[in-house]
């Protein structure tokens, strides 16, 4: 069923004879839920997005994400377990993986209790160490003059490496699609409600209303706000403090000739120091390098729906896709000292060609928000990706269709409830912390 192109103002129900699920957001954990879903069957399942897919807007849209299994966090290590084979073998998902290894410059104990994590569940992965002499003279000394500061050694995980995002991202909702899933295009602006309060379907900007048994909403950075407008008054409706709009930077360059040549073989550099924090991607066969910096920001404004100030994405598309070579100084400058640390001379003379701004959904501990909304039957969030979620695309789909059908374990159910009950202090995702407002270095958006 495709709904394009109807008149607006419509309502339309998406089935009338097998339970309907509309799933709001074409990104990792929604095209992994509804290939899921459609795996299954006896379901009809909606996909939602506001461009076709894959959506550059989308925090899972990019050049090319790392992709390890090297957690201390048991529960998302045993996950990665899981789909690291699937990376590896399967046919929706191997094109797009490359298996270059990875270097992980880490002061802190992390590659200690990686290697710990492993050995506790019977993992045969090969993670070690390498002295950081050793790691200057390998890979043809492209590593030569990295800025590893006083370190003695970098954990080296050789099964490790990185994908495609884009691309393993469109193919996931296309076999979804293959499996019967619809794809519908449109911006959802508000949920809807029931007599008794319960979540009845969608209302897209252009009129069209959706409707369906259940309604997942899979909106990252703008699940917050799509709550907040969906019930101004209703604060047991609204995220709370559970999740924060946030952005984080990505620039890329390329290389050509005998530096290019240099590069081939890399693997994964990911340095922890704060005087380089960030990632550099590996290679692509054109010479593009992608790099990562290792924060966060967010970006509050008022809130017209409820009078409140909320991190929001920006619309601006300067601050959600991929730009030129001219940027906010502020992330000109952080970029270039990302990645000056990562390969120091190797690439003095490289220029950074674009910029773009990721927007995910970060919870307090970096754990994912996949869960029943207490206040609302009927309706689901799978989000809080907080910038580690993607590699988990092979899998994630099965937990957050477990979530929605009452039988996630209660390990992973715990972890990742609506109403966290306590917390430890730990952190899932320790590299990206927030480091400021986007408005302290722009002023305003437009």
């Amino acid at each position: 069923m495709t709904v394009n192109g109807t008149p607006n103002g419509t309502a339309y129900h998406l089935s009338n004879d097998v339970p309907s699920v509309l799933i709001v957001g074409a990104g990792n954990f929604g095209a992994a839920t509804a290939l899921s879903l459609a795996k299954k069957g006896g379901v009809k399942v909606t996909l939602v997005d506001t461009a076709g897919y894959p959506n550059p807007r989308a925090a899972s849209h990019d050049i090319n994400k790392i992709v390890r299994d090297d957690y201390p966090d048991m529960l998302y290590m045993r996950m990665l377990l899981k789909a690291m084979p699937l990376w590896r073998e399967d046919s929706l998902y191997s094109p797009w993986f490359h298996q270059v290894g990875m270097l992980r410059a880490d002061p802190s104990s992390f590659g200690d209790r990686s290697i710990a994590a492993y050995r506790a569940l019977g993992s045969d992965n090969e993670s070690h160490f390498l002295s950081v002499d050793e790691v200057r003279k390998r890979w043809n000394g492209a590593f030569a003059t990295a800025n590893f500061g006083s370190l003695d050694r970098i954990l080296y995980n050789p099964s490790a490496g990185f994908a495609e995002a884009d691309k393993a991202l469109g193919a996931v909702v296309q076999a979804a699609l293959d499996h019967g899933a619809n794809y519908v295009l449109g911006e959802m602006t508000r949920l809807e409600f029931g007599v008794r309060g319960e979540c009845t379907g969608i209302e897209l900007r252009d009129g069209r209303v959706l409707r369906a048994d259940k309604v997942l909403m899979a909106t990252g950075a703008r699940t917050g706000a799509i709550l907040a407008q969906s019930a101004p008054k209703n604060e047991k409706i609204h995220i709370g403090d559970r999740l924060l709009a946030t952005g984080a930077v990505s620039f890329y360059a390329k290389l050509d000739g005998a530096q290019k040549q240099k590069f081939e073989h890399i693997p994964v550099l990911k340095n922890c120091l704060p005087q380089v924090k960030g990632e550099g991607m590996s290679i692509l066969e054109d010479g593009t390098i992608k790099f990562n910096c290792d924060m966060c920001f967010t970006n509050y404004a008022n809130f017209p729906a409820t009078g409140e100030k909320m991190s929001v994405a920006p619309e601006n598309a300067l601050y959600n896709v991929w730009t030129g070579p001219k940027f906010l100084k502020f992330f000109e400058d952080r970029a270039r000292k990302t990645i000056d640390g990562l390969y120091g001379d190797e690439v003095k003379d490289v220029s950074v060609d674009a910029y773009r701004m990721c927007w995910d959904a970060s919870t307090p501990t970096h754990d994912f928000l996949i869960s029943a909304h207490p206040h609302c039957p009927n309706l689901f969030v799978a989000t809080g990706g907080s910038f580690h979620g993607w590699k988990f695309l092979p899998v994630i789909g099965d937990y957050v269709v477990d979530m929605m059908q009452g039988t996630l374990p209660a390990e992973y159910a715990d972890r990742w409830a609506w109403d966290k009950k306590g917390g430890d202090g730990h952190s899932a995702n320790p590299t990206y912390q927030i480091v400021g407002d986007l408005r302290d270095w722009t002023g305003s958006l437009a």
